[in-house]
Protein backbone atom coordinates (compact mmCIF):
# COMPACT_ATOMS: atom_id res chain seq x y z
CA UNK A 1 0.00 0.00 0.00
CA UNK A 2 1.08 3.54 -0.73
CA UNK A 3 1.88 5.64 2.34
CA UNK A 4 -1.33 7.63 2.21
CA UNK A 5 -1.52 10.84 4.26
CA UNK A 6 -3.34 10.83 7.58
CA UNK A 7 -5.66 13.46 9.01
CA UNK A 8 -5.51 13.12 12.79
CA UNK A 9 -8.02 14.94 14.95
CA UNK A 10 -7.32 14.59 18.66
CA UNK A 11 -8.61 15.99 21.91
CA UNK A 12 -5.30 17.75 22.58
CA UNK A 13 -3.31 20.35 20.66
CA UNK A 14 0.13 19.87 19.20
CA UNK A 15 1.74 22.02 21.93
CA UNK A 16 0.17 20.07 24.79
CA UNK A 17 2.75 20.21 27.60
CA UNK A 18 2.24 16.70 28.91
CA UNK A 19 1.97 14.69 25.71
CA UNK A 20 -0.91 12.61 24.39
CA UNK A 21 -1.54 9.31 22.64
CA UNK A 22 -2.81 11.05 19.50
CA UNK A 23 0.32 13.21 19.28
CA UNK A 24 2.70 10.31 19.87
CA UNK A 25 1.11 8.28 17.08
CA UNK A 26 0.91 11.23 14.69
CA UNK A 27 4.59 12.01 15.17
CA UNK A 28 5.57 8.40 14.51
CA UNK A 29 3.50 8.21 11.33
CA UNK A 30 4.93 11.49 10.05
CA UNK A 31 8.33 9.81 9.72
CA UNK A 32 7.21 8.23 6.44
CA UNK A 33 4.05 10.08 5.34
CA UNK A 34 2.21 13.40 5.58
CA UNK A 35 0.22 13.80 8.77
CA UNK A 36 -2.21 16.69 9.16
CA UNK A 37 -2.79 17.17 12.88
CA UNK A 38 -5.90 19.26 13.58
CA UNK A 39 -5.67 21.25 16.80
CA UNK A 40 -8.60 20.81 19.15
CA UNK A 41 -10.42 24.11 18.46
CA UNK A 42 -10.52 27.03 20.86
CA UNK A 43 -13.91 28.45 21.73
CA UNK A 44 -14.79 32.10 22.36
CA UNK A 45 -15.07 31.17 26.04
CA UNK A 46 -11.43 29.97 25.96
CA UNK A 47 -10.37 33.26 24.39
CA UNK A 48 -12.09 35.54 26.89
CA UNK A 49 -11.33 33.48 29.99
CA UNK A 50 -7.59 34.19 29.60
CA UNK A 51 -6.88 30.57 30.59
CA UNK A 52 -4.92 29.94 27.41
CA UNK A 53 -3.30 33.35 26.93
CA UNK A 54 0.05 32.16 25.56
CA UNK A 55 -1.51 29.49 23.32
CA UNK A 56 -4.05 31.98 21.97
CA UNK A 57 -1.44 34.66 21.30
CA UNK A 58 0.60 32.11 19.36
CA UNK A 59 -2.42 31.39 17.14
CA UNK A 60 -3.84 34.90 16.62
CA UNK A 61 -3.10 34.93 12.90
CA UNK A 62 -4.99 31.70 12.31
CA UNK A 63 -8.02 32.93 14.23
CA UNK A 64 -8.20 35.92 11.91
CA UNK A 65 -7.80 34.19 8.56
CA UNK A 66 -8.90 30.66 9.49
CA UNK A 67 -5.80 29.02 8.13
CA UNK A 68 -2.52 28.50 9.89
CA UNK A 69 -0.29 25.66 8.82
CA UNK A 70 3.08 25.08 10.46
CA UNK A 71 5.71 22.37 10.81
CA UNK A 72 6.28 22.50 14.60
CA UNK A 73 8.96 19.81 14.67
CA UNK A 74 12.06 20.51 12.59
CA UNK A 75 13.00 16.82 12.68
CA UNK A 76 9.53 15.85 11.37
CA UNK A 77 8.86 17.93 8.24
CA UNK A 78 5.86 15.75 7.33
CA UNK A 79 4.01 16.72 10.51
CA UNK A 80 1.62 19.52 9.52
CA UNK A 81 -0.29 21.31 12.25
CA UNK A 82 -3.65 22.88 11.41
CA UNK A 83 -5.37 25.48 13.59
CA UNK A 84 -8.97 26.33 12.65
CA UNK A 85 -10.83 29.52 13.49
CA UNK A 86 -12.44 30.00 16.88
CA UNK A 87 -15.65 28.00 17.40
CA UNK A 88 -18.74 28.54 19.52
CA UNK A 89 -18.80 27.26 23.12
CA UNK A 90 -21.71 24.81 23.20
CA UNK A 91 -20.86 22.14 25.78
CA UNK A 92 -23.04 23.88 28.39
CA UNK A 93 -26.15 23.46 26.22
CA UNK A 94 -28.51 20.50 26.64
CA UNK A 95 -28.99 18.06 23.79
CA UNK A 96 -31.51 19.39 21.31
CA UNK A 97 -32.02 21.33 18.10
CA UNK A 98 -30.05 24.41 19.17
CA UNK A 99 -27.06 22.31 20.24
CA UNK A 100 -27.09 20.29 17.00
CA UNK A 101 -27.38 23.44 14.86
CA UNK A 102 -24.42 25.13 16.57
CA UNK A 103 -22.41 21.91 16.39
CA UNK A 104 -22.88 21.87 12.61
CA UNK A 105 -21.60 25.45 12.44
CA UNK A 106 -18.53 24.47 14.46
CA UNK A 107 -17.89 21.46 12.25
CA UNK A 108 -18.13 23.59 9.11
CA UNK A 109 -15.49 25.97 10.50
CA UNK A 110 -13.06 23.08 11.00
CA UNK A 111 -13.87 21.38 7.70
CA UNK A 112 -13.39 24.58 5.69
CA UNK A 113 -9.89 24.90 7.11
CA UNK A 114 -9.06 21.24 6.54
CA UNK A 115 -10.24 21.24 2.93
CA UNK A 116 -8.13 24.33 2.18
CA UNK A 117 -5.07 22.56 3.51
CA UNK A 118 -5.72 19.32 1.65
CA UNK A 119 -6.21 21.26 -1.58
CA UNK A 120 -2.99 23.22 -0.99
CA UNK A 121 -1.05 19.97 -0.58
CA UNK A 122 -2.95 18.36 -3.47
CA UNK A 123 -4.18 15.52 -1.26
CA UNK A 124 -7.11 13.46 -2.51
CA UNK A 125 -6.61 10.09 -0.84
CA UNK A 126 -6.11 10.01 2.92
CA UNK A 127 -7.16 8.29 6.14
CA UNK A 128 -9.22 10.20 8.71
CA UNK A 129 -8.64 9.31 12.36
CA UNK A 130 -10.62 10.90 15.16
CA UNK A 131 -8.83 10.22 18.44
CA UNK A 132 -11.22 10.38 21.38
CA UNK A 133 -12.91 13.57 20.16
CA UNK A 134 -16.27 12.28 18.87
CA UNK A 135 -18.12 15.56 19.47
CA UNK A 136 -15.96 16.98 16.66
CA UNK A 137 -16.06 13.88 14.43
CA UNK A 138 -16.25 15.35 10.92
CA UNK A 139 -18.53 14.34 8.07
CA UNK A 140 -16.11 14.66 5.15
CA UNK A 141 -18.39 13.78 2.23
CA UNK A 142 -17.10 16.73 0.18
CA UNK A 143 -13.66 15.11 0.09
CA UNK A 144 -14.21 11.60 1.47
CA UNK A 145 -11.33 9.73 3.13
CA UNK A 146 -10.33 6.20 2.21
CA UNK A 147 -11.33 5.14 5.72
CA UNK A 148 -12.98 6.73 8.74
CA UNK A 149 -11.34 5.57 11.98
CA UNK A 150 -12.45 6.22 15.54
CA UNK A 151 -9.68 5.87 18.14
CA UNK A 152 -10.93 5.35 21.71
CA UNK A 153 -8.32 5.88 24.43
CA UNK A 154 -10.44 6.02 27.60
CA UNK A 155 -13.90 5.51 29.05
CA UNK A 156 -15.97 8.38 27.69
CA UNK A 157 -18.27 8.47 30.70
CA UNK A 158 -15.34 8.74 33.10
CA UNK A 159 -15.00 12.53 33.11
CA UNK A 160 -18.14 14.61 33.58
CA UNK A 161 -17.30 17.48 31.26
CA UNK A 162 -16.57 15.45 28.14
CA UNK A 163 -19.19 12.84 29.05
CA UNK A 164 -22.05 15.34 28.84
CA UNK A 165 -22.21 15.20 25.03
CA UNK A 166 -19.36 12.77 24.45
CA UNK A 167 -21.18 9.57 25.40
CA UNK A 168 -23.94 10.06 22.82
CA UNK A 169 -21.47 11.31 20.23
CA UNK A 170 -19.23 8.27 20.74
CA UNK A 171 -22.18 5.91 20.33
CA UNK A 172 -23.15 7.60 17.06
CA UNK A 173 -19.58 7.73 15.74
CA UNK A 174 -18.86 4.12 16.67
CA UNK A 175 -21.72 2.92 14.47
CA UNK A 176 -20.55 5.03 11.51
CA UNK A 177 -16.80 4.37 11.60
CA UNK A 178 -15.19 1.92 9.21
CA UNK A 179 -12.96 0.79 12.05
CA UNK A 180 -12.62 1.41 15.78
CA UNK A 181 -9.24 1.01 17.45
CA UNK A 182 -9.09 1.10 21.24
CA UNK A 183 -6.18 1.22 23.69
CA UNK A 184 -7.45 -1.48 26.06
CA UNK A 185 -9.13 -4.86 25.84
CA UNK A 186 -12.04 -3.69 28.00
CA UNK A 187 -12.73 -0.74 25.70
CA UNK A 188 -12.69 -3.15 22.77
CA UNK A 189 -15.31 -5.33 24.47
CA UNK A 190 -17.45 -2.26 25.16
CA UNK A 191 -17.38 -0.85 21.64
CA UNK A 192 -17.66 -4.13 19.77
CA UNK A 193 -21.30 -4.07 20.80
CA UNK A 194 -21.69 -1.00 18.57
CA UNK A 195 -19.30 -1.97 15.79
CA UNK A 196 -17.82 -5.47 15.26
CA UNK A 197 -14.90 -3.91 13.32
CA UNK A 198 -13.12 -3.08 16.56
CA UNK A 199 -9.52 -3.91 17.38
CA UNK A 200 -7.09 -3.02 20.15
CA UNK A 201 -3.65 -1.41 19.96
CA UNK A 202 -2.25 -0.73 23.39
CA UNK A 203 -0.59 2.51 24.39
CA UNK A 204 3.17 2.75 24.10
CA UNK A 205 5.91 4.85 25.62
CA UNK A 206 8.55 7.15 24.22
CA UNK A 207 11.44 4.93 25.29
CA UNK A 208 14.12 7.22 23.88
CA UNK A 209 12.79 10.18 25.90
CA UNK A 210 13.89 8.45 29.09
CA UNK A 211 17.40 7.52 27.89
CA UNK A 212 19.67 10.42 28.81
CA UNK A 213 23.44 10.79 29.08
CA UNK A 214 23.05 12.51 32.43
CA UNK A 215 20.28 12.76 35.01
CA UNK A 216 20.04 15.69 37.41
CA UNK A 217 18.64 15.30 40.91
CA UNK A 218 15.45 17.43 41.04
CA UNK A 219 15.80 20.27 43.52
CA UNK A 220 12.64 19.18 45.38
CA UNK A 221 14.22 15.78 46.04
CA UNK A 222 17.09 17.37 47.96
CA UNK A 223 14.63 18.19 50.76
CA UNK A 224 12.92 14.78 50.78
CA UNK A 225 14.61 12.13 52.93
CA UNK A 226 13.48 8.53 52.79
CA UNK A 227 12.43 5.98 50.21
CA UNK A 228 10.83 7.81 47.28
CA UNK A 229 7.65 6.21 45.92
CA UNK A 230 6.70 8.15 42.81
CA UNK A 231 3.54 8.50 40.72
CA UNK A 232 3.49 10.44 37.45
CA UNK A 233 0.19 11.37 35.80
CA UNK A 234 -3.04 13.28 36.13
CA UNK A 235 -4.52 13.53 39.61
CA UNK A 236 -8.26 13.07 39.51
CA UNK A 237 -10.80 10.32 40.09
CA UNK A 238 -8.52 7.36 39.47
CA UNK A 239 -6.30 7.51 42.56
CA UNK A 240 -7.14 5.50 45.70
CA UNK A 241 -6.50 8.39 48.10
CA UNK A 242 -7.85 6.72 51.30
CA UNK A 243 -5.56 3.71 50.83
CA UNK A 244 -2.52 5.90 50.29
CA UNK A 245 -3.36 7.93 53.38
CA UNK A 246 -3.36 4.78 55.53
CA UNK A 247 0.00 3.69 54.14
CA UNK A 248 1.53 7.15 54.53
CA UNK A 249 0.43 7.33 58.16
CA UNK A 250 1.77 3.85 58.88
CA UNK A 251 5.33 4.51 57.71
CA UNK A 252 6.73 8.05 57.66
CA UNK A 253 9.96 6.84 56.09
CA UNK A 254 8.09 6.25 52.84
CA UNK A 255 7.95 9.48 50.87
CA UNK A 256 5.05 9.56 48.40
CA UNK A 257 5.70 11.91 45.49
CA UNK A 258 3.03 12.92 42.98
CA UNK A 259 4.04 14.56 39.72
CA UNK A 260 1.29 15.84 37.45
CA UNK A 261 -1.59 18.30 37.09
CA UNK A 262 -4.47 18.24 39.55
CA UNK A 263 -7.94 18.02 38.03
CA UNK A 264 -9.76 20.31 40.45
CA UNK A 265 -13.17 19.00 39.35
CA UNK A 266 -12.25 15.42 40.20
CA UNK A 267 -9.45 15.59 42.79
CA UNK A 268 -10.34 13.93 46.11
CA UNK A 269 -6.97 13.92 47.84
CA UNK A 270 -7.16 17.02 50.02
CA UNK A 271 -6.71 15.01 53.22
CA UNK A 272 -3.72 13.20 51.74
CA UNK A 273 -2.07 16.56 51.14
CA UNK A 274 -1.90 17.12 54.90
CA UNK A 275 0.42 14.14 55.49
CA UNK A 276 4.06 15.25 56.02
CA UNK A 277 5.48 12.44 53.88
CA UNK A 278 3.24 13.15 50.89
CA UNK A 279 4.47 15.63 48.30
CA UNK A 280 2.52 17.07 45.36
CA UNK A 281 5.12 18.62 43.06
CA UNK A 282 2.75 19.75 40.32
CA UNK A 283 3.01 19.21 36.57
CA UNK A 284 6.39 18.87 34.89
CA UNK A 285 7.45 19.16 31.27
CA UNK A 286 7.95 15.89 29.43
CA UNK A 287 11.68 16.64 29.29
CA UNK A 288 11.80 16.94 33.08
CA UNK A 289 9.99 13.72 33.96
CA UNK A 290 12.91 11.31 33.29
CA UNK A 291 14.97 13.04 35.99
CA UNK A 292 12.20 12.61 38.58
CA UNK A 293 11.77 8.94 37.69
CA UNK A 294 15.49 8.16 37.55
CA UNK A 295 15.93 9.18 41.19
CA UNK A 296 12.79 7.36 42.35
CA UNK A 297 13.22 4.19 44.41
CA UNK A 298 9.87 2.74 43.41
CA UNK A 299 7.16 3.79 40.96
CA UNK A 300 3.48 3.18 41.56
CA UNK A 301 0.02 3.17 40.03
CA UNK A 302 -2.36 3.33 43.03
CA UNK A 303 -5.65 3.33 41.10
CA UNK A 304 -9.07 2.50 42.47
CA UNK A 305 -10.76 -0.51 40.91
CA UNK A 306 -13.91 0.49 39.03
CA UNK A 307 -15.44 0.70 35.56
CA UNK A 308 -13.28 3.69 34.63
CA UNK A 309 -9.93 2.12 35.51
CA UNK A 310 -10.85 -1.27 34.04
CA UNK A 311 -10.79 0.46 30.64
CA UNK A 312 -7.24 1.77 31.00
CA UNK A 313 -4.12 0.39 29.39
CA UNK A 314 -1.46 1.85 31.71
CA UNK A 315 0.93 3.78 29.49
CA UNK A 316 2.89 4.89 32.55
CA UNK A 317 4.01 1.33 33.38
CA UNK A 318 6.07 1.31 30.20
CA UNK A 319 7.45 4.73 31.09
CA UNK A 320 8.49 3.51 34.54
CA UNK A 321 10.04 0.38 33.06
CA UNK A 322 11.96 2.47 30.52
CA UNK A 323 14.23 3.38 33.41
CA UNK A 324 14.20 -0.10 34.90
CA UNK A 325 12.19 0.89 37.97
CA UNK A 326 10.24 -1.60 40.11
CA UNK A 327 6.50 -0.95 39.79
CA UNK A 328 3.82 -1.35 42.46
CA UNK A 329 0.24 -1.31 41.18
CA UNK A 330 -3.29 -2.22 42.16
CA UNK A 331 -5.08 -4.78 39.98
CA UNK A 332 -7.28 -2.09 38.46
CA UNK A 333 -7.29 -3.73 35.02
CA UNK A 334 -6.04 -6.83 33.24
CA UNK A 335 -2.26 -6.61 33.70
CA UNK A 336 -1.45 -10.06 32.32
CA UNK A 337 0.70 -8.54 29.56
CA UNK A 338 2.96 -7.15 32.31
CA UNK A 339 3.44 -10.49 34.04
CA UNK A 340 6.73 -10.49 35.93
CA UNK A 341 7.16 -6.75 35.40
CA UNK A 342 4.93 -5.44 38.20
CA UNK A 343 4.04 -6.21 41.83
CA UNK A 344 0.38 -5.91 42.78
CA UNK A 345 -1.30 -4.81 46.01
CA UNK A 346 -4.86 -4.49 47.30
CA UNK A 347 -4.39 -3.09 50.81
CA UNK A 348 -1.72 -1.57 53.04
CA UNK A 349 -0.34 -4.98 54.09
CA UNK A 350 0.03 -6.03 50.45
CA UNK A 351 1.73 -2.72 49.74
CA UNK A 352 4.39 -3.34 52.39
CA UNK A 353 4.93 -6.87 51.18
CA UNK A 354 5.37 -5.42 47.70
CA UNK A 355 7.87 -2.87 48.97
CA UNK A 356 9.95 -5.72 50.36
CA UNK A 357 9.81 -7.53 47.02
CA UNK A 358 10.99 -4.51 45.04
CA UNK A 359 14.57 -4.83 43.89
CA UNK A 360 16.69 -3.39 41.13
CA UNK A 361 19.57 -5.66 40.22
CA UNK A 362 21.36 -4.95 36.95
CA UNK A 363 19.65 -7.96 35.40
CA UNK A 364 16.18 -6.81 36.53
CA UNK A 365 16.78 -3.27 35.31
CA UNK A 366 17.85 -4.55 31.91
CA UNK A 367 14.83 -6.89 31.64
CA UNK A 368 12.45 -4.06 32.45
CA UNK A 369 14.07 -1.71 29.96
CA UNK A 370 13.98 -4.30 27.19
CA UNK A 371 10.31 -4.96 27.92
CA UNK A 372 9.53 -1.23 27.68
CA UNK A 373 11.49 -0.95 24.45
CA UNK A 374 9.32 -3.66 22.87
CA UNK A 375 6.27 -1.53 23.74
CA UNK A 376 7.46 1.86 22.50
CA UNK A 377 5.45 4.12 20.19
CA UNK A 378 7.35 3.00 17.09
CA UNK A 379 5.97 -0.52 17.48
CA UNK A 380 2.49 0.67 18.42
CA UNK A 381 2.27 3.05 15.46
CA UNK A 382 3.20 0.21 13.08
CA UNK A 383 0.58 -2.07 14.61
CA UNK A 384 -2.06 0.66 14.27
CA UNK A 385 -1.32 1.56 10.67
CA UNK A 386 -1.10 -2.09 9.59
CA UNK A 387 -4.72 -2.59 10.68
CA UNK A 388 -5.81 0.45 8.69
CA UNK A 389 -3.88 -0.57 5.58
CA UNK A 390 -5.31 -4.10 5.69
CA UNK A 391 -8.79 -2.57 5.90
CA UNK A 392 -8.02 -0.31 2.95
CA UNK A 393 -6.82 -3.28 0.87
CA UNK A 394 -9.95 -5.26 1.68
CA UNK A 395 -12.17 -2.29 0.85
CA UNK A 396 -10.38 -1.80 -2.48
CA UNK A 397 -10.72 -5.48 -3.33
CA UNK A 398 -14.43 -5.41 -2.54
CA UNK A 399 -14.89 -2.68 -5.14
CA UNK A 400 -13.24 -4.75 -7.90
Amino acid sequence: MKNFPIVMQGLTRFDEKYGATSLALAKEWSKDRLVFYIDHPFTYKDIYSKTFDSEVKFRNASFQNGLRVINPYSELPNFINITPKIVLPINFLPNGKIYELLKKINHKIIKDTLFKVLSYYDVNDYYYINSFNPVYYLNLKKKPPLLNIYHCVDLMSGERYIAKHGVKAENDVSKKADRIITTSDQLKLNLMKLNPSTEVVHNGADFSQFQLDHYTVPKEYLKINGKKVVYVGNLGLRINYPLLKKIAQKDRNLQFIFIGPINEREFAGKELREEPNVHFLGPKLATEVPHYLYYADICMIPFVINELTRCIYPLKINEYLSLGKPVLTTNFTDLSTFKGMTISFENEDDFYEGINQCSATEEEIDQRRQFALSNDWTHRAKDFISIIEDDAKNKANDKK
